[in-house]
């Protein structure tokens, strides 16, 4: 009977890990945290955004819509450390269109960086720079 009561413990405590796991964690905390502390507490941070991979890419992307700088900057460190080449199009995006021209140098050189690479992101960090240095060039000649 003590078997019986183990077994069938033990397979709902299997069944319950397995559930927690498969739920997606809310990265926001983690992203708060990033954004605006740091030493120890803002690496922690960094460190479960890294460990997170693509699932970290939504709440770092609407950070970049906040309205400080800094905070924009951190955020694309995080992408830059992420490093996944579908980040370039969003990089591209804040390198020609960011209100700061602080947060615009960040994504560049992080696309400078990438385009410097042989393969796949290397050759998307260079279009991604070369429509930015376009639309650049459009907005001057107005």
């Amino acid at each position: 009977m003590l078997r019986l009561r183990l077994g069938a413990v033990s397979s709902l405590l299997a069944l319950f890990l397995s559930a927690c796991l498969e739920q997606p964690m809310d990265l926001k905390p983690s992203v708060e945290l990033f954004l605006t502390t740091q030493g120890e507490v803002q690496e922690k941070a960094l460190r479960t955004l890294l460990g997170s991979g693509r699932a970290a890419l939504p709440p770092l992307e609407a950070a970049l819509h906040r309205t400080e700088p800094k905070e924009r900057r951190a955020a694309l460190l995080a992408l830059r450390r992420i490093g996944l080449q579908e980040t370039v199009p969003l990089l591209g995006h804040v390198a020609q269109f960011d209100a700061d021209p602080g947060v615009r140098a960040d994504a560049r050189a992080v696309l400078d960086r990438w385009a410097a690479e042989k393969g796949p992101r290397g050759e998307a960090a260079k279009s991604a720079l070369f429509a930015a240095a376009a639309g650049e060039t459009g907005e001057l000649a107005r």
